[in-house]
């Protein structure tokens, strides 16, 4: 059965990303912080995060954020730097139109500029606010 995961969660995976941004969302983050981005006990919602998809070092840290993982009061959000910068970039414009987040759209591009940093999920910090 252990053999098994891997397969079964590729083919989940597969299934969500033939339904869109929603679909990955559903599958890879509404688990802990929900459909709507409200949050699932024990685990935050989001609506915080507003506010970073308008600034470039708010953009950098939602992109190192979704690569590589961040250590909170809840636990371990895990990285997913194995989605490609495509998956990545749609996670984050799904997740700024459920916030109704100022900011331009992402682009695989900017998404691409964070990889190859192999940060650990302690090293990436929140801005500090301005």
């Amino acid at each position: 059965m252990k053999r098994l995961w891997p397969f079964l969660f590729l083919l989940g995976l597969g299934a969500a990303l033939a339904q869109g941004a929603g679909g990955l969302w559903t599958r890879t983050c509404a688990v802990c912080h929900g459909e709507k981005a409200q949050g699932v006990r024990p685990y935050p919602g989001l609506q915080a995060s507003g506010p970073l998809f308008a600034t470039p070092e708010g953009r950098r840290y939602l992109v190192l954020v979704v690569l590589y993982g961040k250590k909170g009061e809840a636990g371990l959000m895990p990285g997913f730097a194995q989605l490609k910068d495509e998956e990545l970039a749609a996670l984050l414009n799904h997740l700024r139109v459920l916030l109704q987040a100022k900011g331009d759209p992402f682009a695989p591009e900017e998404i691409a500029k964070g990889r190859g940093l192999n940060l650990t999920p302690d090293a990436v910090k929140r801005p500090e606010k301005p």
